[in-house]
């Protein structure tokens, strides 16, 4: 029996400024409860800001996560 390899091509792998998290993958990775994630980027600009992709759909930038991630402790939204 033959093993098929699968790979991510060049093409079709989406750059992180075009790849979205959402809150439950965020607080899992980042170890934050929900509410510390908004209050954090809604009220201190210590955490990226959500983006609204649709009526019931928040998420954040890939992109901006990876900012944040570099230097955390000094991160200031844009």
């Amino acid at each position: 029996m033959k093993k098929v390899q699968h790979h991510e091509s060049a093409i079709t792998a989406k750059p992180p400024e075009n790849r979205y998290s959402r809150m439950k993958a965020i607080s899992s990775k980042y170890g934050m409860s929900p509410p510390t994630i908004w209050r954090k980027a809604n009220k201190e600009g210590t955490f990226p800001k959500p983006v609204k992709l649709s009526a019931g759909v928040t998420a954040w930038r890939d992109s901006d996560l990876a900012e944040w991630e570099k230097d955390p402790l000094n991160y200031r939204a844009k």
